[in-house]
Order: structure tokens, then C-alpha cells, then sequence
């Protein structure tokens, strides 16, 4: 599993490896006109003299570890993912590993001469080692493989610690004069069972293991709805005991003498921590420091009995009686890169004409002539042959995922022209468009079966298809359904083998049910579904790109194609799931689909939508597209508001009059008597601000277009998109545009950007400094407004994408707080979001956030989006600690955008619940609308266009029937919604 690495390279060396990488230039990209209406500005990078840096110093930590030397004379910090040493008195702490390393859970060696840690490097955690001084930093693991919580052999010749190549979690030891690792439990002993639900929670992985002193036994925890710490004899297979159970315990440490264990917990009842000695000898555990805000990491014991634990923000210190001692004090500077760069700029009132990039799901007629796709809103079909493009349907409907009949006579879509989301097939002949079904749920993604008689499809399950789908099959003569699979995390597009037996999808193969993340890989179901299901892994331990809206095609000669590494590849595949060798098509493409007689095979890459001739390898683009462009002109109005908050002033503006030409806010005068001419709205009795905006929300456009009409009822105009199928958020943002239908604008994230282990659906493989390189290329090319670095991204390639992103004046967000803030990262998502950790460093498992959370985002101008409706669960549950931080943050000057994370909460509605949340934390009503307005402008690029009730700023309103400085509920009261002037919304229609 493992190759024993030793590296025994210096921290300096290991930091200019990781500075010269990322620093690697990207390869050259032919130059293409402007595709979007998002102009690009050129950036120089700045000289290292022009750079703004800031020094801010920690004096609590979140989450953080200590771990004492033996001699009780040092500390090991775990403070944001970075190793520090501390003189055991308190003082200033010694920086000992770059935050690149992503380091935590340290270990002492029993002479004092080594530490043992683990790490993120290379797309994966590792062991590694160093002198408490940093030096002689060594890796000692390797693989794709996790390795996770190590600690010493009383001896010294062995490190313990979990890993994940089979089974979930189990025990390893790793041989420090050999390299070698040996497997110490088993799947059996633990009770471990192989996840298979979309929304898994861990069970039966064995994790934090610790020898006690004379080495005979073994301790470690069970992961399960209830945690246990168990012991067993360390020198056979012998019967686990388990010693102590709650809700979450954390990593034990043994006492010297052997008789008992010192552990943190939480309690299922009330959530508090607490620290506990747990007895082998099943004694009851003694409590030794109850509701406390514990953080679950290895108490240390020192040398006169005393333990030294963290909570609290601080290293805690007990005397061996269970007296409580004074906190070791600390401070930790680090430095963060703040260097202000060029913002891309953004005419939203521009009526120029642009090439749609939109190209949703392109299909190739049966002979590989004609091709059709969806864009715009609508079908079009490109005749390659004729070199002409024709637009198939034209209204308001969305149209999306078309597929050729074997016969080619008809077409097959998505669509909610019928008044809500369902299957549709158009005669090619006369454009006919008949219904297939009466869905019950929102459809995805249509594919004929080769015979032609059934169409498999993807269902929504949950609240839209980003979540949770089903894989269903059609019967076209009969209409009968069959739903053949169970519910899939974010499942591919379906292909059917060419003998009809099967449909492939791809599905995430979890690696442990401890973690969400695991590989795409390939998922052959039953056509009639009868029978189990077959994974099929093209290449071990990697991932087959993004899942969701991103199909495999299966030619009928049995040429399997599908996407890894950002390139197309091919393989022979039969119904049985066996693989023949596998050759690339294409180093850079996506949505791949064949045509009817295998002929030729489309596929899109960015800005690109080309065909493969599998004759010759030639690959030929296609450059037939629709343009769109915004309306050139709108009619005159005046609103007549009786009070107008302007997205920025404390104090209402009273008795106005909003004139508005073409779109554009041209005055705000006091009102007069006389009513003006051309269009107006009385508003004399009602509430104006600047229409809201949702800072944090993932959309399914097959939800068709009551998603659009709903966003409005609830006031919202705006909307920052943060993770979803790239081409469908610009067909989104192009089709709201030009007013195709009715839908708020639309800023872009494109996908979730991680490692080689991925979780979503819309989860992209950006693992290595190319694949981010051809990554930004391809959100370049698109023209999308800000880069999503996600959970398992790590922080070399991160840095890389902050540095191309900032390039093309784009902002970066992520999940982790540090060292993204270090590098010149713009946004956090979430207060304390998913890790791949296990553990966040924003907040600890109670819900707190410290000195050194609010200190690097506030000192910084790091921007968070709290969501702290989703957190809330829409309000039911309290947050109070989370509201405190929030309160403690936006008083110290740190900045906040209004999100939500809909759907896990309703869209719409959630953005209200989240105003409310902040409300009832302490900020004022005028704060709330800010982050929900103003602000969120700001943070978008367009804060001169959008977010104000001002002359110069686009008409993009929504008026309240309810004063919301006055009780901040009064948003929900939503009279009616303007866009660029235009009535999107009215409550008494």
C-alpha cells in the first residue's frame, strides 16, 4: 500500500519546491476574442516589494492541539493546519511547517528526539516526521491511501496510526527501520460496512490508536451513531472491550501507569464536551472537566502527572489531583499576503452581441451529420454537413438535454414546457412535440435506449437533481416507468450498452464511511433492474472527472468513452463490466456522446465544441452556436416610494421619486404631487431597496422555470452561483441576460475544484499544478465569475489557481480559512464548513470560533459567507455560538456577504431566515441588508452597477409591503420585484 519515502529534506528546501511549482508557468492558450460579457482586464503581478503584507498573531485557537514533550519541557502546536513549537511556560510560538503542509495531530517520540504528524501533501494524507526544531522533515507514508492519527510505540521502533485502503479505517503499525506497514484489525473486529446510502455517517472505522506503556495492550475508537474507545491485547487477535461510549470521543493517551485513559468527549445529550479517564478494567469513567468547549484531540500527561488538554481557545492545565492550573499563554504571528489586484469589470447594460457558451449536452444525430444541443433556452440544431444552425424550439420553456432516436426521426428532451418539468420528443419532420410522461419529479438528461423502444433517465429524488437522483427507464409504447437503481449522490447522465442489457453511469465509490469523499468511477446497472449493479475502475485510485452533467458515451462497437485527468479516453467495455485496454482521445474535452453508427463523436471543452472521427484521431470544432445579446431599450417609469432604503445609508430616504430610463436609476427626487408621465408605480405606502441577493446558492435550471419566478416572489434579483455543471450556470446567466426568461442574474462559480477524492456530483478533479492550469483555462474561457477551491484542493495547487485566478481578475473562494487568507485568497464559504480533516478550523465541534478566526478575517478583509441559515437547519436549531462569533467578527471590522446554501434549505425562503439570523446575533436591520445588498454588490465586481438605489444604478428593486429596519420578518412581505425595470414580480397579480 504504502512506499516508504524518505525524503529527509529541510523545511526551507521543502518551501521553495512548493514556491517554484506553483510558481510554473501555464502552457500557451491561443488567443480567442471576448466570448462573454465580462471583460477581462490585464493585471501585472506585483514586484515582492509591491506587495501588501500583514502580520496578525493568534492568542487562542480553534480546534487547535498541544502535545508535550516527555521531558515536559516543550509543546507541539496543531494551530490552522501549521506545527508550532512552544516553550512549555507559554510565550511566542516558533513556526515549524509551512501551511502548505496542512499538518495536524502531533505525536512525541518517547526519547523527545522526533515528532510524527500527519499531513495533506500530494493529493493525500501522509505520515511524516521531524526534530522538534523542524528539521530532518521526513515523509514516511506514500500512496492514495489516507494515513491518519499517529502516536509512538512506548519503544520507539513503530509509529501507529488508521488508514483506508480497505475496509474503512483500520489499525496499521509502520516499521520505522523497515518501512514497513502492517495491518492490525480488521473490517470484522470493527463492525466496518461498506457505505452504499448517498448520505452516509461513519461506522466501524478504527481510528486514534495508542499502545499503553509496557505495550500489551491496544486502545483505539470505533466511529458508530455512538463512538467507543476499546482495548485489546496487542500481541494476538484477541476480543475487542470496550472501555468507555459517547456521542464523539476524541484521541486517548494512556496514563504511566497503565491503568486508565485520559480522553475528550461531547455527550449525546446536550453537545457539551468534556474530559474524561476511562478505566480498562471497566470501572466507570471519572469526569475530570464537564461543559467545557472541548476540542478532540490527544491530552498530553506531563512527566508529575498533570494533563494539559485544549478548549476553550486555550492550552488548559489540570494538577494531577483534577485541580484546575493556570493556561499556558501563547502567540503565534503569521504573515498574510494582501496585495490588491485588478478586478474584472462587468457592463451589465451592455447590448453587444455575443457567442452563447452555454452548450448544454450536444448529441449527434444517428448518421454523425447534424448535431443537437441545448442553449439559450431552447434546442438548436447544427447541420455539420450544411454548415447551418437552426433553432428548433422558441419560448419560454426550458429546454435541455436532447438525444437522437436510433431512427433519427425524433429527438428527445427535458423540458418544462407542459407547466412543470418533464420528458418531450420532437418529429424532426414537422417539429411536432409530444409528451412522454407525467413526471412526478424533475427530469434529467433523457438517452434512447439502441433498439429504441425506452428511453433511461435521471430522476430527482430530493429537492433537485444536485443532490440526489435515480436512474428510471421509460417504456415509450407503454409509458411505464421503472426506477432502476437506488438514490446516487449526483449521478451522471446515462448510457445504454450496445445490446440495451445495461446503463452506465458514473457514481462515487466511497473509500471509508468515516469520509464523504471516494472516486468516480464507472456504475453498470441492470436495464431492467434485475440484479446487482458492477463498478468498474478504468485506473485504481483515480477519478473519472466530474460526474454530474457530464455523461459517458458507449459506441455500438463497445468503445467506452469517458473523461479522467481533463482528457477524454477510450476502452473497450462489455455489459459484463470487463475493460480492455484504455487509449486517449483527446488530452482536453467533456460530455462526450457517439454518434448512432459510431461514426464520429462530439464532445465540449470550454469554448469549444468539437467532433472525433475515430478513423483518423482528427478532431474538427464545430462553430456553429446561436449569439445573444441584452434588450437595447426600455420603457420609462417612475416609482413614487414612500421610503426607500438605498443599500448603504442607516436612514431612510422618505417621499421620493425613482425615475428610471432604459433600465438605469437616472434620479432620486423628492416626490411631488403630480403624477408623472409614462409608466408609474405607486409605492407611497411601501418600503424600496435594492433587489436582494442570494450570496451562496446551487441551482437545477430542470427545475424548469418556476426556480426563476420563485427566486422573485421571495425579492431576490441576484445570484452568486458557488458550484454547479459549469456549462449550464452560463446557459443560466446568458439566457437571463438577454431575458430569455424570467431569472435573477447569475454570477458563476463553475464546479467544486478538489483533489483526486472527490464528494458532488458537480466535484471537479483538480489535483495536481496542470490539472489546475488547464482548470483555469477552461473558467477563463467561459468567462466565470469566481473560482470554487474546494475540500480536498490542496493548498500548492491552490495556490497556483489563486495566483492564474487573480491573473484574469477573478476572485477564489474555499471551505478553509488558512492558509487561504495567507495567499492572497479573497472569500471563506461557511462558518466552519466541511473539512478533510474531519474537524474544522473555523469552529469547534460546539460551534465556537476564537481570537485567532475572527483576528485573519477581520485584520485581512477576508470576505465569509456565514450561512447560518443552513447551519440553523432554517432556523430550527440554535446557534448561539456561531451568532456570537458572527457579532464578534462583524464588530471588529470583519466583512460578511448574505448565503444560504439553498437547496439544502429551500431556496428563497432561506435567504430570509439567514437576515433573521443575523438580526436576532445583534447586527442592526440596516447591517442585514447590507450583506444582502450593498455589500454582496461589492463582493461581486459590480458594486457600481448594483446593490444601490442611486442614479447611474440599474433598476433592480424590490418593494416591501413592511418596514424591515423596523422588524427585519417585514422581507418576507415582498410586494413586488423589479428588474432593470421591469416588473417581475407582483403580489397582487
Amino acid at each position: 500500500m504504502f512506499r516508504n519515502s524518505m525524503l529527509g529534506i529541510s523545511l526551507p528546501t521543502l518551501a521553495l519546491v512548493a514556491l517554484v511549482s506553483a510558481c510554473s508557468q501555464p502552457a500557451d492558450t491561443p488567443e480567442t476574442e471576448p466570448q462573454t460579457s465580462s471583460a477581462s482586464s490585464e493585471v501585472s503581478v506585483p514586484a515582492e516589494s509591491e506587495k501588501v503584507l500583514i502580520d496578525v498573531t493568534m492568542r487562542e485557537g480553534t480546534n487547535m492541539g498541544a502535545a508535550l514533550s516527555p521531558d515536559g519541557s516543550q509543546f507541539i502546536l496543531a494551530l490552522q493546519g501549521t506545527l508550532w513549537s512552544l516553550p512549555a511556560e507559554g510565550g511566542d510560538a516558533t513556526m515549524l511547517t509551512t501551511p502548505e503542509l496542512d499538518a495536524h495531530e502531533p505525536a512525541w517520540s518517547p526519547d523527545g528526539e522526533t515528532i510524527v504528524f500527519y499531513a495533506f501533501a500530494a493529493d493525500s494524507f501522509t505520515l511524516w516526521s521531524m526534530k522538534p526544531d523542524g528539521s530532518a522533515l521526513t515523509q514516511l507514508t506514500d500512496g492514495s491511501a489516507d494515513a491518519r492519527y499517529p502516536s509512538y510505540s512506548p519503544d520507539g521502533t513503530s509509529i501507529l496510526f488508521a488508514s483506508d485502503p480497505v475496509d474503512g479505517y483500520q489499525i496499521w503499525t509502520h516499521d520505522l527501520e523497515t518501512g514497513e506497514n502492517t495491518k492490525l484489525t480488521t473490517a470484522g473486529q470493527t463492525g466496518y460496512e461498506a457505505p452504499e446510502t448517498p448520505y452516509f455517517s461513519g461506522s466501524g472505522n478504527a481510528v486514534y490508536p495508542v499502545l499503553s506503556p509496557d505495550q500489551s495492550q491496544l486502545a483505539f475508537v470505533i466511529d458508530g451513531a455512538t463512538d467507543t474507545l476499546v482495548v485489546t491485547d496487542a500481541s494476538a487477535d484477541a476480543e475487542l472491550t470496550t472501555i468507555y461510549s459517547e456521542a464523539i470521543i476524541g484521541a486517548p493517551v494512556w496514563s504511566p501507569d497503565g491503568d486508565s485513559l485520559v480522553v475528550a468527549s461531547f455527550t449525546s445529550s446536550d453537545g457539551s464536551g468534556q474530559l474524561v479517564r476511562a478505566f480498562p478494567n471497566g470501572a466507570d469513567a471519572e469526569i475530570l472537566v464537564d461543559n467545557t468547549d472541548i476540542f478532540s484531540f490527544r491530552p498530553s500527561v506531563a512527566p508529575d502527572g498533570s494533563i494539559y488538554y485544549t478548549a476553550d481557545g486555550q492550552i488548559k492545565h489540570l494538577s494531577a489531583d483534577g485541580t484546575p492550573m493556570d493556561s499556558v499563554p501563547f502567540a503565534a504571528k503569521v504573515t498574510l499576503d494582501r496585495t490588491p489586484y485588478e478586478r474584472r469589470t462587468y457592463d451589465l447594460t451592455d447590448t453587444s452581441e455575443y457567442t452563447a457558451l452555454g452548450i448544454v449536452d450536444p448529441s449527434l444525430s444517428p448518421d454523425g451529420s447534424q448535431i443537437v444541443y441545448a442553449a439559450l433556452g431552447d434546442l438548436w440544431l447544427a447541420d455539420v454537413e450544411a454548415d447551418t444552425l437552426t433553432q428548433l424550439t422558441d419560448d419560454v420553456a426550458i429546454d435541455l438535454s436532447p438525444d437522437w432516436s436510433p431512427d433519427g426521426r425524433q429527438i428527445v428532451w427535458a423540458s418544462d414546457r407542459g407547466g412543470k418539468p418533464g420528458l418531450w420528443a420532437m418529429d424532426v419532420a414537422t417539429g411536432e412535440a409530444t409528451s412522454l410522461c407525467d413526471c412526478e419529479m424533475p427530469v434529467n438528461n433523457p438517452v434512447w435506449s439502441p433498439d429504441g423502444t425506452k428511453i433511461a433517465y435521471l430522476s430527482d429524488a430530493m429537492i433537485s437533481i444536485f443532490l440526489v437522483g435515480t436512474v428510471n427507464v421509460l417504456d415509450v409504447e407503454t409509458g411505464e416507468i421503472s426506477v432502476i437503481s437506488d438514490q446516487i449522490f449526483g449521478p451522471s447522465g446515462p448510457a445504454w450498452s450496445p445490446d440495451g442489457s445495461r446503463i452506465a453511469v458514473y457514481n462515487r465509490h466511497p473509500k471509508s464511511s468515516r469520509f464523504r469523499e471516494g472516486h468516480n468511477a464507472i456504475y453498470l446497472l441492470p436495464a431492467d433492474g434485475e440484479g446487482d449493479p458492477i463498478w468498474v475502475t478504468p485506473v485504481e485510485d483515480k477519478s473519472l472527472g466530474r460526474r454530474q452533467f457530464n455523461r459517458p458515451a458507449w459506441s455500438p462497437s463497445g468503445e467506452f468513452v469517458f473523461r479522467m485527468d481533463g482528457a477524454l479516453w477510450s476502452a473497450p467495455l462489455t455489459s459484463d463490466g470487463e475493460m480492455g485496454d484504455i487509449t486517449k482521445v483527446t488530452d482536453a474535452g467533456e460530455n462526450p456522446a457517439w454518434s448512432g453508427d459510431g461514426s464520429s463523436l462530439v464532445f465540449i471543452d470550454g469554448e469549444s465544441l468539437s467532433l472525433f472521427d475515430p478513423a483518423d484521431a482528427s478532431i474538427s470544432e464545430v462553430d456553429l452556436k446561436p449569439v445573444w445579446s441584452r434588450p437595447e431599450a426600455y420603457p420609462s417609469l417612475t416609482i413614487r416610494a414612500g421610503k426607500v432604503f438605498d443599500g448603504v445609508s442607516d436612514d431612510y430616504l422618505e417621499n421620493v421619486d425613482i425615475q428610471i430610463e432604459n433600465g438605469i436609476i437616472t434620479s432620486v427626487s423628492p416626490a411631488t404631487e403630480a403624477i408623472p408621465e409614462g409608466e408609474f408605480i405607486d409605492a407611497s405606502d411601501q418600503i424600496v431597496l435594492p433587489g436582494l441577493m442570494e450570496g451562496h446558492t446551487h441551482e437545477a435550471t430542470s427545475i424548469g422555470v418556476s426556480l426563476g419566478e420563485l427566486w422573485f416572489s421571495y425579492g431576490i434579483t441576484t445570484l452568486r452561483e458557488t458550484g454547479d455543471d459549469p456549462y449550464r450556470m452560463v446557459e443560466r446567466r446568458e439566457a437571463a441576460d438577454m431575458e430569455r426568461r424570467p431569472w435573477p442574474r447569475v454570477f458563476a462559480a463553475g464546479p467544486l475544484n478538489e483533489g483526486a477524492r472527490i464528494s458532488y456530483g458537480v466535484s471537479e478533479t483538480v489535483g495536481t499544478l496542470e490539472e489546475a492550469e488547464d482548470s483555469l483555462r477552461r473558467h477563463e474561457e467561459l468567462g466565470l465569475d469566481l473560482y470554487k477551491s474546494y475540500v480536498r484542493q490542496d493548498y500548492t495547487v491552490q495556490n497556483r489557481v489563486i495566483e492564474l485566478a487573480h491573473e484574469n481578475g477573478v476572485p477564489v473562494t474555499s471551505h478553509e480559512l488558512f492558509p487561504t487568507v495567507a495567499n492572497n485568497g479573497d472569500h471563506l464559504e461557511h462558518f466552519g464548513a466541511t473539512s478533510r480533516r474531519g474537524f474544522s478550523v473555523v469552529r469547534s465541534e460546539a460551534g465556537y470560533s476564537y481570537q485567532d478566526v475572527i483576528s485573519l478575517i477581520s485584520e485581512s478583509g477576508f470576505v465569509i459567507t456565514p450561512t447560518l441559515a443552513l447551519m440553523s437547519g432554517g432556523g430550527t436549531r440554535d446557534i448561539g455560538p456561531q451568532k456570537e462569533t458572527l457579532k464578534k467578527l462583524v464588530d471588529a471590522g470583519g466583512k460578511i456577504i448574505a448565503g444560504t446554501d439553498s437547496p439544502f434549505i429551500p431556496h428563497g425562503d432561506a435567504l430570509h431566515v439567514e437576515l433573521e439570523i443575523y438580526v436576532d446575533a445583534g447586527l442592526t436591520p440596516q447591517q442585514a441588508l447590507r450583506a444582502a445588498t450593498s455589500d454582496l454588490a461589492e463582493n461581486l465586481g459590480v458594486g457600481d452597477q448594483l446593490g444601490q438605489v442611486k442614479p447611474g444604478y440599474i433598476a433592480d428593486l424590490t418593494i416591501l409591503n413592511g418596514d424591515p429596519i423596523d422588524d427585519i420578518t417585514n422581507t418576507r412581505k415582498v410586494g413586488m420585484v423589479l428588474k432593470q425595470g421591469q416588473v417581475m414580480f407582483d403580489a397582487e397579480e
